[in-house]
């Protein structure tokens, strides 16, 4: 794997693309406390499954400093948030809803992690195969997790603009609780994620559904998650403007 510490003026790629993974740096050269964790978490991730890392910079200063800290930093406080969510679309919800649990993605198709990578090795989320093992979170305040839904059939760029989309559902759980959970790792590409399954009833904080599914999603909605699933309308924002509504009623809840 290769770990290639970027500087955002100039990137053409980002995330994890074909064993790079593009780490944008917010004030390049310079590295950030917390940009200095995530790297470091990432490095010792790829080792716990074997997988060596090559960390490149232009900026020799910065890549010392992270060649230094990958041995020796204390990553026991990595970066908050204050929620993170996973989001699915309205097929997969109904499935989750129903069983109260969000699942890995081995464990929803029987398959192996190798299995699913090759699968969507020409995806835009290209990941590594140990990825599957878990249930992966973006930050609360993201767009990630709708373009992660929306990949399997993107829409144009103007559709996305005049909200001519599904969005998808999202599941929102507190940073901290999702910490307390016992098989959570960080792997500095995610703020947090939760090898095999997660109890909803345990974690949820929210569960924010798109209102044009409320009709087929309603009825399917275990007892005990019912006060935490909210019908919000779309109402034909677009990609920038959904996101801000939802964020801003998880933060009124």
């Amino acid at each position: 794997m290769i770990l290639k510490l970027s500087n955002p003026s100039t990137l053409d790629s980002f995330g994890i693309e074909q064993g790079v993974y593009y780490f944008v740096l917010s004030d390049y050269p310079h590295i950030s406390t917390s940009e200095l964790k995530n790297a470091v978490a990432f490095v010792r991730y790829e080792k716990k499954y074997g997988r060596e890392t090559k960390i490149i910079c232009e900026d020799e200063n910065t890549l010392q400093v992270v060649i230094d800290a990958t041995g020796n930093l204390d990553i026991t406080d990595m970066p908050t948030e204050k929620f993170v969510y996973h989001a699915t679309d309205a097929t997969a919800a109904k499935k989750i809803l129903s069983c109260g649990k969000l699942l890995s993605a081995i464990k929803v198709y029987g398959k192996t992690g190798d299995e699913l990578a090759y699968n969507k090795r020409n995806s835009l989320w290209n990941d590594p195969a140990d990825f599957f093992e878990y249930i992966m979170f973006c930050g609360g305040e993201q767009m990630t997790g709708d373009y992660v839904v929306l990949s399997e059939n993107m829409p144009s760029e103007d559709d996305l603009e005049k909200g001519n989309f599904n969005a998808g559902v999202r599941f929102y759980f507190r940073y901290e609780d999702v910490k307390k959970h016992p098989k959570h790792i960080h792997d500095g590409y995610h703020p947090i994620k939760v090898k095999d399954e997660v109890i909803l009833s345990d974690y949820l904080y929210a569960c924010i559904v798109p209102g044009q599914y409320k009709q087929e999603l309603n009825n399917l909605i275990l007892p005990e998650l019912v006060s935490k699933v909210h019908f919000v309308p779309q109402n034909k924002n677009n990609l920038y403007n959904w996101n801000e509504k939802v964020c801003d009623f998880i933060n009124k809840l």
